[in-house]
């Protein structure tokens, strides 16, 4: 028994609407990242159609990344099309990309505080000790430390959550262009030496396993740099 059920099909489109429908429910949650969909005859059955409208449905989802093919089955993949920042959106998007480190980060860090062995609390601590000298630099200590953290929380899923959240945020080549624009340069530098000031206060907490003061270090660094990127940043 499939996952989601679908009424019939009545528009004229028929495959551009099964993609849709599809889509919808990949987005919405009802088919989780790695989950089968359900095969081409109970499609067909649920939205009423031949199957060379589900097939080709399925193809068009496959280009548009939303699905892949795992050997003679057709699975929700990892990771969805990347999100574009491009144009007057791009300070709306990355606000909701602090929205997301906003509601996963601050627990992961009072986890860490807990759970941490002392061999991560300090390699944590010696991270936020690094001053770094460009931008390049400080992004890959920044990826180092907040990824070091997930993994000191003691939970593999909300670390790979975690992950998969970042990388497919930060890797966007319009989110980058903010950093690295000439314009930015000044402000970005400053983004830099407070953001190095807050790791430190967030290393400090997880070190001495202080849950309390480690969740707000991290919701204070947060606020921080989003104020910044969305306000200053042009």
């Amino acid at each position: 028994m499939s996952a989601a059920s679908f009424d019939p099909v009545t528009r004229r489109t028929v495959s551009a609407e099964i993609r849709q429908r599809l889509a919808d429910a990949i987005q919405n949650g009802q088919f989780a990242p790695g989950m089968p969909l359900p095969a081409e005859r109970v499609l067909c059955e649920e939205f009423g159609v031949a199957r060379t409208s589900v097939r080709e449905a399925i193809q068009g989802l496959v280009i548009a990344g939303y699905i892949e093919r795992r050997g003679n089955r057709t699975v929700v993949a990892e990771q969805l099309p990347e999100i574009n920042f491009a144009g007057d959106d791009r300070k709306a998007l990355v606000s909701q990309l602090f929205e997301v480190r906003q509601v996963i980060e601050p627990v992961i860090a009072e986890f860490s505080a807990k759970r941490a062995t002392a061999e991560e609390r300090t390699r944590i601590l010696a991270l936020a000790a690094l001053r770094p000298t460009t931008l390049d630099e400080f992004r890959d200590i920044d990826r180092q430390f907040h990824s070091l953290i997930a993994r000191s929380c003691g939970n593999p899923l909300l670390h790979e959550v975690h992950a998969k959240a970042l990388a497919s945020l930060f890797g966007s080549g319009e989110f980058e262009s903010l950093l690295y624009a000439e314009a930015n340069r000044a402000e970005v530098v400053e983004i830099i030496g407070s953001s190095c000031e807050s790791h430190r206060a967030i290393a400090d907490a997880i070190a001495h396993g202080h849950t309390r003061k480690a969740h707000a270090a991290v919701v204070a660094h947060l606020d921080d740099v989003e104020r910044r990127m969305v306000e200053r940043l042009l």
